[in-house]
C-alpha cells in the first residue's frame, strides 16, 4: 500500500497500479478474452429520460420556503450552523426538528406545501464538506412520512454555494445536462429561505432572511422512479473512489466482514444492496491480463462514458476523478452509468487560456482522470482519445457560449436581486460592482476548457510519489512512470530543496530515464519534486501535494524529514 495525495488534501491509503503495464498492444496470446455478452435489445436503447419531466418550472423562478426550529430540539439552529467550529471535524453534525412550509416573500400561502402544518414535519442538518466551513452552510433536509412529498421528492438539499460567487454553476450545469443525451440531470430550483429558531431564549418568533439557495434534486430510489430509470437497480454515490478494487472495504453484504461504514468510506449505497454486479466490475477493471477495452464494452455503456468526461471537461469541472458522481446499473444489465452530481467546482470564470487556472496544472483536461484506474487504462488507448475528441467536438454544438449566455441571461434577474443586498452580499467573495463582470465571465468558459484540453494533450500525463527510502545511507526516491499519448520518451528531472517552493534547492538531477535515484541527505527537513519533461519539452508535476500550515498548497511536492 502507498499513501497518494490528490488534488486538494485528500490522503488514502491505496494500492496503485503499475504504469509499466501497456494495455494496448497486447496480443490475444497473451491475455484472457472476455467472452461477448449478450445483451436484450431493450439494453441498447439510448440512456436517457423524458425532457418534459424539467418543464413545470422556468429556470429562473423562485420557491420561498419557512422552516421552524422546534424548540425541544437539544441543539439551536446556531449551534448548527457553528457546528464544526466548535466541535471536532470528525463529529458529525446534528439533525434539528423543524416545520417546513412553503410560502411567498409575504409569508406562508394556503393551499402550498405544509401551510396548515402544526407539528414539526421534517428534519434539517448540514451537508457537504468543505462547505460545512464556510460562513454561510447549506442544509439536506428530509420530510417526515407525514409530511408527504414535495413535488415527488423527500430529500431538499438546499445549497448555498458559498465559494460559487456567481451562485449558478451547479444550475447552468444541472439545466445543460436536460439538453445532451446519454445522460440523466437532476431538477434543480431557485430557493428564498427563512428560518425562525424557537431554541433561542429572545426568540421573537419572526423570521429571519437566510437569502438564496439552489434545491438539487437528490439521487435515490426515488430519482430513478421518477426520471424511468430502474429504481431495483444499483446506485452508488462516489465517496473516495478510483475504480482500485478496495478488498479491505468493499465486501457483499453476506461477507462475515462486512462494515457499512467501511464500504461507505468509498461508496454509498443509494439503490441494491446486491454489491455482487459491482465487485465483478472492479475485479475486471483491474485485471491487467485483461483487454481494457473489452472489459469497458462488457460493463459500461460507452457512449454514457464518454459523455459524461466530455461534458466535465468543457465545463471545467475538475473535482470529479473521486468524488461527486454517482453510478447506476439497472438490474437486468450488466451496463453500469455515470450520473452527473455538484457542479461547484466547473465554470471557474477564466479571462484567458493562459491564466485559466490557479489549480494543478494536471486538473485541466484529461490528465486530471489519470489518477483513476479505470480512466487511466481506457485512456492509454490513443483510439480512446480520438474518440473522446470527436465526442468533445460534438458536444460543442450543445455547450458553447451562446447557450451559456441565453441561461445566464434567464437566471441574472433573480440572482443578481439577492446577491446584491443582505445577507448574501456580507459573504460573496467579489465586490459587487464586479458581479456581473465575474457573472457573465463564464460564456466563454466552454472554449476555454476546449483550448486547454487539446493543450495538455501534448503534456505527458501526471504520476505518483513513492515515500523515499533509506538504503545503505542512501536516500532512495523513487516515482511511478509518466505515460505520453504520443508515444515520445520521456525524461524525468529531481529537486531537492530545504523549503516548498524551491528557492533553496541543495541538489538538482536533470532528464534521468530511469524512476529511481539515490543522495546522500544530511540531517534536516526537505521537500522533494520530479517534473517529467518529454522530447518536445512538454512538462508534467505529479499529483502529490504539501500543504503548509498557512495553507499555502505547493503541487508536486513531498515533504521529507532526515533523522
Amino acid at each position: 500500500m502507498k499513501k497518494y495525495i490528490l488534488w486538494f488534501s485528500l490522503i488514502a491509503s491505496i494500492l496503485m497500479i503499475s504504469g509499466c503495464t501497456d494495455d494496448i498492444g497486447m496480443n490475444k496470446e497473451d491475455k484472457n478474452e472476455i467472452p461477448p455478452v449478450q445483451t436484450e435489445d431493450s439494453e441498447e436503447k439510448v440512456f436517457g429520460e423524458d425532457p418534459r419531466l424539467y418543464e413545470f418550472e422556468k429556470k429562473d423562478s423562485v420557491v420561498t420556503f419557512y422552516i421552524t426550529i422546534g424548540k425541544e430540539n437539544e441543539a439551536s439552529f446556531y449551534e448548527l450552523n457553528n457546528w464544526y467550529s466548535i466541535h471536532n471535524s470528525e463529529t458529525t453534525s446534528p439533525k434539528l426538528d423543524i416545520m417546513i412550509q412553503e410560502g411567498t416573500a409575504k409569508g406562508i400561502k394556503e393551499g402550498l406545501f405544509g401551510f396548515d402544518e402544526t407539528e414539526m414535519n421534517a428534519s434539517i442538518q448540514l451537508r457537504g464538506k468543505s462547505t460545512r466551513v464556510a460562513a454561510q452552510k447549506s442544509f439536506k433536509i428530509k420530510l417526515y412520512d407525514s409530511a408527504g412529498l414535495w413535488r415527488g421528492q423527500k430529500t431538499l438539499n438546499l445549497n448555498k454555494h458559498p465559494y460559487d460567487a456567481t451562485r449558478v454553476r451547479n444550475k447552468l450545469s444541472f439545466d445543460y445536462f436536460t439538453k445532451i443525451p446519454g445522460l440523466t440531470s437532476m431538477r434543480t430550483q431557485f430557493v428564498h429561505l427563512y428560518v425562525k429558531d424557537l431554541t433561542k431564549k429572545d426568540s421573537n418568533g419572526k423570521f429571519e432572511d437566510y437569502g438564496l439557495y439552489t434545491q438539487i434534486e437528490q439521487a435515490n430510489e426515488r430519482f430513478l422512479a421518477a426520471h424511468g430509470l430502474d429504481s431495483n437497480g444499483n446506485l452508488y454515490k462516489a465517496t473516495n473512489f478510483e475504480f482500485f478494487r478496495y478488498h479491505d472495504q468493499l465486501k457483499l453484504e453476506t461477507d462475515s466482514l462486512f462494515n457499512k461504514d467501511e464500504f461507505e468510506m468509498v461508496l454509498e449505497s443509494k439503490g441494491s444492496n446486491d454489491h455482487r454486479k459491482l465487485l465483478t466490475m472492479l475485479d475486471d477493471v483491474n485485471n491487467q491480463k485483461l483487454n481494457i477495452n473489452e472489459v469497458v464494452e462488457r460493463h459500461f455503456d460507452k457512449e454514457n462514458y464518454l459523455t459524461w468526461i466530455a461534458t466535465n471537461i468543457l465545463m471545467g469541472n475538475s473535482d470529479v476523478t473521486t468524488q461527486n458522481f454517482y453510478l447506476y446499473c439497472p438490474s437486468n444489465s450488466e451496463k453500469w452509468y455515470f450520473l452527473p452530481w455538484d457542479y461547484d467546482g466547473a465554470w471557474r470564470s477564466s479571462p484567458t487560456a493562459e491564466k485559466h487556472s490557479e489549480l494543478a496544472d494536471w486538473q485541466d483536461g484529461l490528465s486530471n482522470y489519470w489518477g483513476s484506474v479505470l480512466h487511466k487504462r481506457f485512456f492509454k488507448d490513443p483510439k480512446n482519445v480520438e474518440v473522446l475528441t470527436k465526442k468533445i467536438e460534438e458536444l460543442t454544438a450543445i455547450i458553447n457560449p451562446e447557450t451559456t449566455k441565453k441561461l445566464l441571461d434567464q437566471y441574472y434577474q433573480t440572482v443578481s436581486q439577492f446577491v446584491k443586498k443582505s445577507p448574501d452580499k456580507d459573504y460573496l467573495d467579489v465586490e459587487i460592482a464586479d458581479f456581473d463582470d465575474v457573472y457573465y465571465g463564464i460564456v466563454n468558459e466552454s472554449l476555454l476548457n476546449k483550448e486547454v484540453y487539446y493543450k495538455n494533450l501534448e503534456k505527458p500525463m501526471p504520476f505518483f510519489l513513492d515515500d523515499y527510502k533509506n538504503e545503505k545511507n542512501q536516500h532512495v526516491f523513487t516515482w511511478d512512470p509518466s505515460y505520453d499519448i504520443q508515444g515520445d520518451d520521456l525524461f524525468y528531472t529531481l529537486q531537492i530543496s530545504t523549503d516548498p517552493a524551491f528557492s533553496h534547492i541543495v541538489h538538482e538531477k536533470k532528464d534521468m530515464i530511469e524512476t529511481q535515484y539515490a543522495y546522500q541527505l544530511s540531517k534536516g527537513t526537505y521537500y522533494w519534486r520530479v517534473v517529467a519533461k518529454d522530447a518536445k519539452n512538454n512538462v508534467q508535476t505529479a499529483f502529490d501535494l504539501y500543504e503548509d500550515e498557512d495553507g499555502s498548497k505547493y503541487f508536486g511536492v513531498k515533504k521529507m524529514i532526515v533523522n
